[in-house]
């Protein structure tokens, strides 16, 4: 099977993961993650992840609200409606010069792990570099999750990025861009070194 095609089959099986793992929890307000990239438009998958020496409640005590994402690379909340953390919520504000609108379609937290995802139907425009064409964004969905590892030392963290806009690796390249840039800030926060290889021994053992 081509990589492209097998890339694909994994999305696929990752987003029905969490379709189904929100329908076991019973959610009453789910709203459909899905978009449709317009005829001549690139759709563009985002998959990154992160290990991190630190407790789970420490990403989510920082992540856990949708109506609060400034530790998102600075986004800016001005305006919300709905509950928070209620799937069918939106937030909107300014990022990047231009204006964004997100839906919250899921939402479930435990005390090891948080799971959420949103999407955007609006247009966006981000002004391209000197000489360099602006980059348009028809759409978005992303999911994240956070999961408590190595017996609660270490955390996993698990973004998924669906994109349709008007160039491919612009979207990839800022979307990869972002997700490091907002993580590597958020480990330095809160003291937290990146776990390579085995999990941290306990000492206590």
């Amino acid at each position: 099977m081509p990589s492209t095609m097998r890339s694909k089959a994994f999305v696929a099986a990752l987003i029905g993961l969490v379709l189904n793992s929100d329908c076991a929890a019973g959610s009453t307000h789910y709203v459909p993650n899905d978009i449709h990239c317009p005829a001549n438009s690139y759709t563009t998958f985002v998959h990154n992840s992160y290990t991190y020496i630190a407790p789970v409640d420490k990403f989510i005590d920082i992540t856990k609200s949708f109506f609060d994402n400034l530790w998102y690379d600075g986004s800016v909340v001005t305006n919300t409606t709905g509950t928070d953390n209620v799937p069918g919520a939106t937030r909107s504000g300014p990022y990047g010069g231009s204006p964004y609108n997100d839906t919250l379609t899921m939402y479930t937290i435990h005390s090891d792990a948080l799971m959420y995802s949103y999407h955007s139907t609006e247009p966006i425009t981000y002004p391209g570099p000197p000489g360099q064409p602006a980059l348009h964004i028809y759409g978005y969905a992303e999911t994240m999750r956070f999961e408590s590892i190595c017996g609660g030392m270490a955390t996993y963290i698990d973004l998924l990025t669906y994109v349709c806009s008007s160039d491919h690796n612009a979207a990839y390249q800022g979307w990869d861009v972002v997700h490091t840039r907002t993580f590597d800030a958020m480990a330095t926060k809160i003291g937290a070194e990146s776990l390579v290889g085995d999990c941290p021994q306990n000492e206590e053992r």
